[in-house]
């Protein structure tokens, strides 16, 4: 199981690709982040850029198949895209994440 978190530049991006990822079954429990500024340094300053977070649980054999469709819906409005490994879980949590999710 992997925790997946999406960085898009609109809300409207990320509701898209968050509709299209419940439909197939490939993101649960998804969640927004609308509070979240990445920093930049820019001509010796310090930049503030609005980014909106789509966060959710899946499989992890399926973050490909999540990769390509978060490229192929959002192209440039995807920012950055990474998983990382859920080590621990409760049991209904893991219960629903084999049951709801696409089969591999």
């Amino acid at each position: 199981m992997i925790h997946v978190t999406i960085q898009t530049r609109t809300m409207a991006s990320a509701e898209l690709l968050a509709a299209y990822l419940m439909e197939k079954h490939l993101l649960l429990f998804p969640t927004f982040d609308t509070d979240h500024e990445e920093l930049l340094w820019e001509n010796g300053t310090l930049q503030r850029k609005s980014q909106i977070l789509l966060q959710g649980m899946t499989k992890g054999l399926l973050y490909r198949e999540v990769e390509r469709v978060a490229y192929e819906l959002l192209g440039h409005d995807l920012v950055r895209l990474h998983a990382v490994p859920i080590t621990h879980i409760d049991p209904h949590a893991q219960q629903s994440l084999l049951e709801q999710t696409a089969k591999v």
